[in-house]
């Protein structure tokens, strides 16, 4: 139960200009007071080696809040610690327990998002509620998949997100006695006649959005979320070959937060170890390293589908498949200038593996530029299929033959996607 709230008598002066006011800001409320059956908070439930109040933060970065205030019943030491993990990703985190607390964190033209207790939902629906606009609540169907949500009428419950205003706030908190401060909330903003957002009930039975009421119900989301994850995106190495690797590996690399923190390190020290064996004249040992640093860098994007990723992991991953870039256009110059005996690297070679950098390059822009409508993408050449066919070449003594094929096969690749791609859809 809930801290019975403390009153505070607010003075509103009315001679402040609208120009001094500060700007509008994005608030969230999110729910952590639920017990689950066998103990311990549903907040801090973990769902693919993230709890779910630090998902619910990472998503509500996503779209602009910046202070985030906790409704705690209680704050055990694991919440204080997550609430601390979040804060050091740049938020502000406040244990709120009554509105009176809310009110002193927010102002006149703040909107309020609240999040229900145990909520997962895909980024499009914080997205969503939280656009300019009067306050709204995400709605769906009264089916036995949502029975896990409030009820808001006959036909429709509550799909755990709403987006509120101060006077909401300011109302509850000079309410008597002592009330559920989300479910008040959003009952206030279902009386005040907000917008209703309708989302199919489809997408709870997807595991799209769900209330994670327990632990078994975690275990499913999560084998469910490793089943949607997309085929690694652009390229064929990466999508046909490496991708559904490391999806059989998938249960293990999500179990950990442990694995998401070290592997950019072990995957930029796989590239280096590549760079070095090329330079040492070991350059099939380094073209199998480097599908090993493949590997790495498909895993990486394989964790970034379960957690939200800060802005300097982004930039990380960037970098290191930018050095892998690179290393593939020098490779033949790096195993000749810096072997034993110094020499200039075959023509065949030297000129032949820039263009192929070259050729990935440009694979890429077009499918950046293709933007959502992207079919067939898979066809596409990458440097994971460069590597892939590089390995035995070196390994046999036909490099330069391979050199001389790459560049060809990736623009016949691209002008089959071409082809393809701007194909019209079958309906």
């Amino acid at each position: 139960m809930l801290a019975k709230p403390v009153r505070h008598h607010m003075t509103v002066r009315r001679d402040v200009s609208i120009s001094s006011r500060p700007p509008m800001a994005l608030i969230a409320l999110i729910g952590a007071s639920e017990v689950l059956p066998n103990g311990g908070l549903r907040a801090l439930v973990t769902v693919a080696g993230e709890t779910l109040i630090e998902r619910q933060a990472a998503r509500l970065a996503d779209v602009g809040v910046t202070h985030i205030a906790v409704a705690v019943a209680a704050l055990p030491a694991d919440l204080l610690a997550t609430c601390d993990r979040i804060r050091r990703r740049g938020m502000k985190v406040t244990p709120v327990r009554a509105a009176a607390d809310l009110m002193g964190l927010v102002q006149g033209d703040d909107r309020i998002i609240l999040v229900a207790d145990g909520l997962r939902a895909g980024g499009t629906h914080y997205a969503a509620i939280a656009k300019p606009g009067a306050p709204a609540i995400l709605v769906t169907g009264d089916t036995p998949l949502t029975q896990g949500f409030e009820r808001i009428d006959a036909t429709r419950r509550w799909g755990g997100l709403a987006s509120i205003s101060e006077p909401m706030v300011a109302e509850l908190a000079a309410m008597p006695g002592e009330w559920d401060m989300m479910l008040t909330l959003l009952r206030l903003a279902v009386q005040s006649g907000a917008r209703r957002l309708y989302c199919e009930p489809a997408l709870f039975e997807q595991g799209e959005i769900a209330i994670v009421t327990d632990r078994p119900t975690a275990a499913l989301i999560e084998q469910s979320s490793l089943q949607q994850v997309e085929y690694g995106g652009m390229g064929f190495g990466r999508s046909a070959i490496m991708m559904p690797l490391i999806r059989l590996a998938g249960p293990l690399l999500v179990k950990s937060p442990t694995t998401a923190r070290y592997l950019p390190f072990v995957t930029a020290a796989l590239w280096i170890a590549v760079a070095a064996l090329a330079a040492s004249g070991l350059a099939a040992s380094g073209a199998m390293v480097a599908i090993l640093g493949g590997l790495g860098l498909t895993a990486m994007r394989f964790l970034s589908a379960f957690r939200a990723e800060s802005a300097a992991q982004d930039r990380v991953r960037d970098v290191i498949r930018t050095f892998a870039w690179v290393l593939l256009a020098i490779f033949p110059w790096l195993v000749s200038l810096a072997g034993p005996g110094h020499q200039m690297p075959l023509f065949s070679e030297a000129a032949l593996a820039p263009c192929l950098a070259a050729t990935i390059l440009l694979a890429r822009a077009l499918y950046e530029d293709s933007g959502e409508r992207r079919r067939f993408h898979w066809l596409l050449p990458d440097a994971d299929q460069a590597w892939i066919m590089l390995a035995p070449a070196l390994l046999f003594g036909f490099a330069s033959l391979m050199f001389a094929i790459l560049p060809l096969l990736a623009l016949l690749q691209i002008l089959l996607w071409l082809r393809l791609a701007r194909r019209p859809e079958a309906r």
